[in-house]
């Protein structure tokens, strides 16, 4: 398990294998009604964070089964990782936390402690 604190620019983290092709999401253009700010495709996961001016974001990225915090996750699907890396990297390319994964298609669950600007976000891997 890692975890690192950042200033997130746009208030998104960035969740994919950073050394294959991704293909981006595209938020809604009226997203200030979802439940949760969170988007993905098969290769990448956008998920909002706190507002870099309004302080620093709490990653934590891991095994799925040491990081689980005990709460329903606000995301659980599959990320495809065709060279066996997830990494968590800010929206002007910085990488914040990487780890390995031993297969091509990695479920991923994430947590969050609020739904619109978290300060604190949980990346599982399994």
């Amino acid at each position: 398990m890692k975890t690192a604190k950042y200033a997130a620019l746009n208030c998104q983290i960035v969740v994919s294998d950073l050394d294959a092709k991704i293909e981006v999401p595209q938020w809604p253009i009226d997203s200030t009604n979802m439940a949760v700010r969170l988007i993905s495709t098969d290769t990448c996961i956008l998920a909002g964070c706190l507002m870099d001016a309004d302080g620093e974001t709490e990653s934590t990225l891991g095994n799925m089964h040491e990081v689980d915090p005990g709460r329903p996750p606000v995301f659980q699907g599959e990320l495809e990782t065709p060279t066996r890396k997830v990494s968590l990297v800010s929206v002007d390319g910085r990488t914040v936390l990487e780890t390995s994964v031993p297969r091509l298609e990695t479920a991923i669950r994430i947590w969050t402690n609020h739904h619109s600007e978290p300060d604190k976000v949980i990346v599982g891997v399994e």
